[in-house]
């Protein structure tokens, strides 16, 4: 049995209960008109997509079939400001714009405050967003995972966020992942210009992949003050000249195999060496 097939549910229980179970407060429930008897049933909260127990843990819930499992690690792959928008441009989807952003609210805290997440894995009919005449969802098992996961990547411009299983929170970091200082006091000029879009999750998987260690000299990355092991993400053929941003394309590499790599005389035969590792792992 593969790992992801293990994290299949099996059985049903109430949202109630697994919110609980996991450490989220849920006394409000029972403040409804069906009052603690039917507190399970309360509106306000069953149908919610996440929980949030301040400062101390994130409950989400996601579909089973939305994971996926990549050299051991089982993972999935959230843009909710696309969901956002696309709920925004239809009518009567007021509800799930509303959940959906909550959800990426919840996921928002989860990262910058380092905070475990718990999952509530769902499995059933998924119905397919795009689709307005699709039936409704239908969940037909739902079990808490007993394996916290954690925020490994997200991108602030873009909204793409990976949550992974077993995961430290904040465990790796690149040079996307330190956020500039809003306040520093630099002068500013307007530019106009194309940049390439990179993908929050392909970057993560590298920097997991590398495990801390450069992927070129086998060397650590050096530890942050919030205890994050530094790399940096390289595309090894830039997408400049075409390169995908693909995790067959990018490498975790230090600081000084990145900078060599861009303008060093041997560019040409580390990038050789990188294609070389990277794509002797898959």
């Amino acid at each position: 049995m593969s790992l992801l097939e293990e994290i299949r549910p099996n059985a049903k229980k109430r949202i109630l209960d697994l919110v609980s179970e996991a450490g989220i407060d849920v006394s409000d429930w029972a403040n409804y008109a069906g009052g603690k008897e039917r507190a399970a049933t309360n509106p306000k909260y069953c149908y919610e997509w996440s929980f949030v127990q301040p400062g101390r843990i994130v409950v989400v819930n996601l579909w089973f079939a939305s994971m996926q499992e990549r050299n051991g690690i089982v993972s999935i792959d959230l843009n909710l400001r696309q969901s956002i928008k696309k709920y925004s441009q239809r009518g009567g989807k007021g509800v799930w714009r509303a959940r959906a952003e909550r959800l990426d609210l919840a996921i928002r805290e989860a990262a910058n405050n380092r905070l475990p997440i718990r999952v509530v894995v769902n499995d059933g009919h998924m119905r397919d967003s795009d689709d307005l005449k699709a039936k409704a969802s239908r969940v037909e098992y739902r079990l808490l995972d007993p394996v916290p996961w954690a925020v490994t990547a997200y991108d602030l411009k873009t909204g793409e966020c990976v949550l992974t299983r077993g995961a430290l929170a904040g465990r790796f970091a690149d040079q996307f992942t330190v956020q500039p200082e809003l306040e520093a006091a630099v002068e500013r000029h307007m530019i106009s210009g194309m940049a390439f879009v990179r993908n929050a999750a392909v970057r993560y998987r590298a920097l997991e992949r590398a495990k801390g260690v450069c992927e070129y000299c086998d060397k650590p990355g050096f530890p942050m003050a919030d205890g994050n092991i530094f790399l940096e993400t390289h595309h090894v053929v830039p997408l400049g000249e075409g390169g995908p941003d693909t995790e067959d394309n990018v490498a975790a590499v230090c600081p000084n195999h990145h900078r060599e790599a861009h303008h060093g005389a041997r560019a040409a035969e580390i990038r050789q060496a990188l294609l070389s590792r990277i794509r002797h792992r898959f």
